[in-house]
């Protein structure tokens, strides 16, 4: 994943100051409610506390004025909320705001002023009361902006304090101290809030800020990687169209009558091609991967028979090399287990794979234990040991990172891309264990994990393929663009002594359908003016559901490509570079017939 744009970063960051005084002001209207409220009442009663010690007609002129400076900034509040400003509206805002609370402070300082001079204590104390009370009111109120706290603080008691001060009774010059002390008090506190607000603020839209440039991040590390999947498998596709080619003629020419160094010639040409076939579909795996995208199955199977597999699969690797290739495994063969057995031989593959690689001579043992187990769940271990060149402690160390091996001598002398590991690695970490390594070098390594398993509970489904008959017999379209792969089908269907033939695209072979009749049919997927899912889809309709078996031949391996052609119609799927034993094996399940002297067939 990408690091976020560090201008990006400076530039929110930046913005954050502003947007913290913005947020601050729509704070100062949304506070001010309960504080207009409290004006009117409060208001009320000190005109009616203070009426009995002054003409009326001076009291109601007070309370005629704050009157109407609350409605004034009760109709201002109003406003604000109605309109709900834009960022760049609001300092004018903030300053009819200030300019309100300035008029109610001095208006209410005129209070202080002129109903001071009462004999009455009750109306002093209530005088004080409620001018002591508002301001520390609205010293939450008020905090967001501390301007407007520090000028009401100043216009409502300094008239007050003015008066204690000039006051000639005793102990005026004690209660002036006591009002200052008060108003620091006050002021220190709603400075307190004003800062634990805006540490708050600033924090929230750090926040904001950082989630958004990490989804920012985020979509363009998903693009790339939704890039790099497609570029991989549009190089996939492009790789193997002309691999098929090297491939297919080069089985071809292995079959043919040759001389001892052709044959020499001809096997060392298809295993470089068998290697670059190998390390283009490591890449792909190891793609699929990081990207998350492989998906376990959960379908009963048998561990033994996935390690017998295996053994089956590379036991020809190993005796050309003259090793000896043992299977271990538990006295009871036939327990099942809940899991992917593709992704499990896969990964013993390539350490198998691995450890005849790097084993010269001796042995090879492939070792499968129970380790745990209680009624619902099984505790596998899988050992694979080899007799080979073994490793250093520093080689372990980094074994298993991706285009990693041993030491540039190992690469030169072995080969290999040193994904195998890997990928083997990961996909034992997604089924839930950890691959570990123990070597000496030139004694030997081995290589073991453990995963644990549900117990299944049926019996794994058996799928049984026909096996190849001595001959096959029938009639194929091939529906191939390129015009190698044309010739490589067409003898590969030839020596299987199939009849064939070949068009250009899907809208030729939806056409060949229409006129005659077909035993099987080979569609490319990627082809001009009509694709391979586009013919098959056309062909279904045509059929109106009578069979014709439709084979995917493709050069996309990608498992949702499988899909799409089993999604439209395809029967089954076949994957460029095409070897023909697969080519025969797959055609059997659909053409075999039992053979006859007297089989014949007239199209």
């Amino acid at each position: 994943m990408s690091l976020p744009d560090p201008v990006h970063l400076t530039t929110a960051a930046d913005g954050i100051p502003r947007r913290v005084e913005d947020e601050l002001t729509r704070l100062l209207y949304r506070s001010a409610g309960f504080g207009l409220f409290s004006n009117f009442v409060l208001a009320g009663i000190l005109t009616l506390g203070v009426g009995p010690s002054f003409p009326w007609q001076q009291s109601l002129k007070w309370f005629g004025a704050i009157f109407l400076v609350s409605v004034a900034r009760l109709a201002l509040n109003i406003a604000f909320s109605r309109r709900n400003p834009a960022p760049a509206q609001l300092g004018l805002w903030r300053l009819a705001f200030v300019i309100g609370v300035t008029l109610a402070g001095v208006t209410w300082g005129a209070a202080s002023w002129f109903f001071y001079g009462v004999e009455n204590i009750f109306s002093l104390l209530l005088l004080m009361i409620i001018i002591a009370g508002m301001n520390a009111g609205a010293a939450r109120s008020l905090a967001p902006v501390m301007l407007s706290y520090r000028i009401y603080v100043l216009t409502t008691l300094s008239p007050l304090t003015v008066r204690f001060l000039l006051a000639d009774e005793p102990g005026g010059w004690t209660l002036a101290l006591i009002i200052f002390t008060y108003v620091l008090f006050l002021l220190n506190t709603a400075k307190l809030h004003h800062n634990d607000l805006r540490r708050l603020y600033r924090l929230i839209f750090e926040n904001e800020a950082l989630v958004e440039t990490l989804s920012s991040a985020m979509i363009k590390a998903e693009a790339a990687s939704q890039a790099k999947g497609d570029f991989l498998a549009t190089m996939s596709h492009e790789i193997r169209t002309p691999m098929n080619g090297v491939i297919g003629m080069l089985q071809l020419l292995r079959d043919s009558p040759l001389s001892p160094e052709q044959k020499t010639h001809a096997d060392i040409a298809a295993g470089s091609a068998d290697t670059l076939l190998r390390l283009l579909d490591d890449i792909l795996n190891l793609t699929r991967i990081e990207s998350g995208k492989v998906e376990f199955e959960q379908l009963p199977y048998a561990p033994s028979a996935a390690l017998r597999e295996v053994a089956a699969l590379l036991s020809a690797q190993a005796r050309e090399k003259d090793l000896s290739l043992n299977l271990k495994l538990p006295k009871d063969e036939s327990f099942q287990v809940l899991g992917d057995d593709v992704r499990l031989k896969q990964v013993l593959i390539n350490l198998t794979v691995n450890a005849i690689k790097f084993t010269e001579k001796g042995r090879i043992d492939l070792e499968l234990s129970i380790a745990r187990e209680d009624e619902t769940r099984m505790a596998l271990r899988f050992m694979i040991r080899d007799t080979g060149i073994g490793m250093s402690r520093e080689v372990q160390l980094r074994l298993f990172q991706a285009f990693t091996q041993g030491d540039s001598s190992t690469t030169r002398r072995f080969g290999g891309s040193g994904l195998g590991l890997s990928i083997a690695q990961r996909l034992v970490r997604q089924m839930g264990g950890n691959i570990s390594v123990s070597s000496t070098p030139n004694h030997g390594s081995e290589f073991s994990f453990e995963v644990t398993l549900p117990k299944a509970t049926s019996s794994p489904t058996a799928i049984t393929l026909p096996q190849p008959t001595k001959s096959l017999s029938g009639r194929v379209l091939v529906a191939e663009d390129d015009p190698i792969n044309k010739r490589v089908i067409q003898l590969m269907l030839k020596r299987l002594g199939l009849e064939c033939d070949v068009v250009d695209d899907g809208a030729a072979a939806v056409a060949a359908i229409e006129q005659a009749s077909w035993d099987a049919v080979l569609m490319d997927c990627q082809m001009p003016i009509m694709d391979g899912f586009e013919a098959t889809r056309r062909i279904r309709a045509h059929l109106q559901g009578r069979p014709l078996p439709i084979i995917a031949l493709t050069a996309n391996v990608m498992p949702a490509d499988r899909a799409a052609c089993l999604a439209v119609g395809m029967n089954d799927f076949l994957a460029k570079p095409v070897r023909q034993g697969e080519l025969r094996t797959t055609l059997a399940k659909w053409l075999a017939k039992p053979p006859s002297p007297t089989d014949s067939r007239n199209g």
